[in-house]
């Protein structure tokens, strides 16, 4: 299961920052930092433009069109995490795990509590290490603790490594958020 961005918006704490920046600046009489602020802004509306309409080409099967356009959001704005998970998925989709990683560990970097790169990063991760996965999964939880599918695939992984008890209480809570998971089938770890 790949994870979806669901909305593209800038964090309130970056946009009241940003006010209280632009707000200063204009106390202060520097051009140069408002116009460095006034297009940094600027390049973040066409990134989150860009990452929109990357989005809309997914939707619509355009997959060699969003590539281009979440790359092109790149070039703007090198640490775009949207971007970044999102070139992961198309990665993902087509087979090429070594370029997803690569991509999703880019929006991890970019944020480091951004739970659906972790999350697509512990399901890559998970045949080769499965240790690693799970700590990849309780950080997607920490991050986003209504993401039942992450609480599910961290208790599965803990049944198998014999974590019984806390594996069962993972994929309870899974179940409680989201009823349907309750016939999911644990993945095969072989």
């Amino acid at each position: 299961m790949l994870a979806a961005v669901p909305k593209i918006a800038r964090p309130l704490g970056a946009v009241l920052a940003l006010l209280l920046a632009l707000t200063a600046s204009a106390c202060s009489g520097d051009d140069s930092k408002k116009d460095a602020r006034a297009e940094a802004s600027s390049a973040a509306a066409a990134g989150d433009a860009l990452v929109k309409k990357g989005l809309e080409q997914l939707a619509a099967g355009d997959t060699a069109g969003a590539q281009a356009t979440f790359e092109k959001v790149l070039t703007i704005d090198a640490d775009n995490k949207y971007a970044h998970f999102n070139l992961g998925v198309i990665a993902q989709q087509a087979g090429d795990d070594e370029t997803a990683m690569t991509d999703y560990d880019a929006a991890i970097a970019a944020d480091d509590a951004f739970a659906p790169a972790l999350y697509n990063k512990a399901i890559l991760t998970e045949p080769t290490d499965l240790d690693a996965a799970v700590e990849l999964y309780r950080r997607t939880v920490a991050a986003d603790p209504e993401m039942a599918a992450a609480y599910m695939r961290l208790g599965f992984a803990l049944v198998h490594l014999g974590k019984k008890d806390e594996g069962a209480k993972y994929l309870g809570k899974g179940v409680s958020l989201d009823p349907s998971m309750a016939d999911v089938e644990a993945p095969s770890y072989d």
